[in-house]
């Protein structure tokens, strides 16, 4: 089976595109095409992901069934995608339609009534909500716009987080089966190949055929993996198992970072780095010039060594 290159998280630290890697460039272009020149198979499902993560991973699980396309890639703020009249007819024919749904794409609500497209409305038969069933962080109380650009639902940013594929993979599978009940057992059978693509990426081989995927990601989710890992089994330390990623960035556990934007702490909770400030004062807030010389002392006093910057950001207040 190919394993996903540790080159995504490099990749991550540029651009908030990590699920997009999965697929090929070739079958990106032909997905692009087939909208851009009105070519479609009626025999195929047409999905539409809000961002190209989540078309990756719709690809990976409908394979040869669905014709998937995407409306913002990597590259744009998630927060602030134009509702473009061409977006609309994207959606005008889709019979899945995939968002994160915690209110991350304020944008989306606006496109689905142009669309008039009942199926693909919140709560149809055609609505996938990806964040269902994931381990929300930073959920608050109630609303304070003082406070910046502040989701009441949580971090919506969980395409960051390797754990959260896995979830956000089973919801496309759910929602594929409900649209196209006939072809289930493929997605059934592409989302057990996925989840276990993504558990020997992050674990390596020996741990998952050891102990299995699932126990391991919860281990890591409840930040026990590397106490498990420190006992004896069978005379020697299970540390010496582990692989991917895990076993790549070891050396990462502890850092100390700081980021431009809320965007990672689903990344900095897989990898066990810690954020110890941020450029934005609030966020959605740019820095003041005061603030920047106060992140400049922190970034010098505690020797921090990398900032994690997406790459729709402003680059001048980064650098």
């Amino acid at each position: 089976m190919n394993r996903l290159p540790l080159k995504i998280i490099l990749i991550l630290l540029l651009v908030l595109g990590s699920g997009s890697m999965l697929v090929s460039g070739q079958n990106r272009h032909q997905h692009r095409y087939r909208h851009q020149h009105g070519v479609n198979n009626s025999s195929l499902l047409v999905v539409v992901s809000s961002f190209s993560d989540y078309a990756s991973i719709a690809e990976r699980i409908a394979g040869s069934h669905a014709s998937v396309q995407y409306i913002a890639h990597g590259e744009q703020d998630p927060h602030f995608v134009p509702p473009k009249p061409s977006y609309a007819m994207m959606l005008k024919d889709a019979d899945l339609w995939i968002t994160t749904g915690m209110d991350l794409e304020g944008w989306s609500a606006t496109l689905v009534d142009k669309a008039r497209n009942k199926q693909i409305m919140d709560g149809a038969i055609g609505f996938v909500s990806v964040s269902d069933g994931v381990k929300v962080l930073q959920k608050v109380e109630k609303a304070d716009r003082t406070e910046g650009d502040v989701h009441l639902m949580g971090n919506p940013h969980i395409n960051t987080g390797p754990l959260n594929w896995k979830v956000i993979a089973t919801n496309i599978a759910t929602g594929l089966m409900k649209v196209d009940p006939t072809n289930a057992s493929d997605y059934q059978a592409n989302l057990k190949a996925f989840n276990d693509l993504v558990d020997r990426t992050l674990f390596g081989d020996e741990l998952v055929d050891m102990f299995g995927g699932e126990m391991l990601a919860r281990l890591l989710e409840n930040k026990a993996l590397f106490t498990f890992l420190d006992k004896d089994y069978q005379g020697e330390k299970l540390t010496g198992k582990l692989g991917g990623w895990l076993k790549q960035t070891e050396s990462w556990r502890g850092k100390k970072i700081v980021a431009y934007h809320k965007n990672w702490v689903y990344f900095i909770e897989t990898f066990g780095l810690e954020i110890v400030g941020y450029i934005e004062p609030k966020p959605g807030i740019p820095p003041s010039a005061k603030h920047v010389q106060e992140m400049i002392g922190v970034i010098k006093d505690q020797d921090i060594k990398l900032m994690l910057v997406a790459s729709y950001f402003e680059k001048n207040s980064a650098r």
